[in-house]
């Protein structure tokens, strides 16, 4: 029995993903970085699982308030003397005596200048720094993501449709009903390898639309019977984060 899903938009939750799992044997809610997810067995309905999902609003409310708390603690905060880079780009932020910020992406680096006037830790200046450097990943994702996919299905024998790169919050990647597949720019401050298993794991999903046993058995054998230590090591990373 293949998996089912639905997405709905909570008054007070925002997006939140309700999934039917074989394996669920009770209604569960997790709060993640990439938003509230419900999970049920088969035999639950979506309008049940909802109800639960509003019994526990407090809950699921207070998780998410914990877990942007840690987020924020964990930002970077841009100066120029930090140490920062996107994919293949050094990140430079040069004070500036122009009373807007302009960004230069060049082969080698990101130049981002700023009015020196602001103080650095300005919570506008900081956040059009981090709209910088998203524009810098969707450049480098459309110069490598279509690339390494390619080469992927190619070497192991996977078809798709077509791909699209978007700047997505909610997950790394997707796979539609039709095998189109979906990657988040975000991928593109992940190691090599976890950029891989994403690929890697939206490509399986071309064969099951699902995640089963199937669909385990044949991601690890393409990632080298990696799958769920690298499942394990994305852990660490977040599309909210950097």
């Amino acid at each position: 029995m293949a998996n089912e899903r639905k997405i709905i938009q909570h008054l007070h939750l925002g997006t939140v993903t309700l999934r039917k799992l074989q394996q669920s044997r009770t209604v569960k809610i997790s709060v993640k970085a990439e938003g509230v997810l419900v999970t049920m067995p088969f035999y639950t309905s979506f309008s049940e699982a909802e109800g639960f999902l509003d019994n526990h609003v407090d809950w699921a409310r207070q998780a998410m308030q914990r877990l942007q708390n840690k987020q924020s603690q964990a930002q970077t905060l841009f100066t120029p003397e930090t140490q920062f880079g996107t994919y293949s780009r050094k990140v430079q932020l040069i004070p500036s005596d122009r009373q807007n910020v302009r960004v230069q992406i060049k082969p080698e680096k990101v130049e981002i200048y700023y009015p020196a006037t602001r103080k650095i830790d300005d919570p506008l200046l900081q956040d059009t720094i981090r709209k910088a450097v998203e524009h810098a990943w969707r450049i480098e994702a459309h110069e490598v993501l279509p690339e390494r996919l390619r080469q992927l299905a190619a070497q192991h024998g996977f078809q798709y449709k077509r791909l699209s790169i978007r700047n997505s919050r909610s997950c790394w990647g997707s796979c539609s009903p039709d095998n189109n597949i979906n990657l988040s720019i975000h991928l593109m401050h992940l190691p090599n390898h976890l950029i891989d298993y994403i690929i890697l794991h939206e490509l399986c999903h071309t064969r099951h639309k699902n995640h089963g046993a199937a669909f385990w058995n044949l991601l690890d054998v393409v990632a080298q019977h990696k799958a769920r230590e690298y499942a394990k090591q994305l852990r660490a990373y977040s599309t909210r984060i950097y």
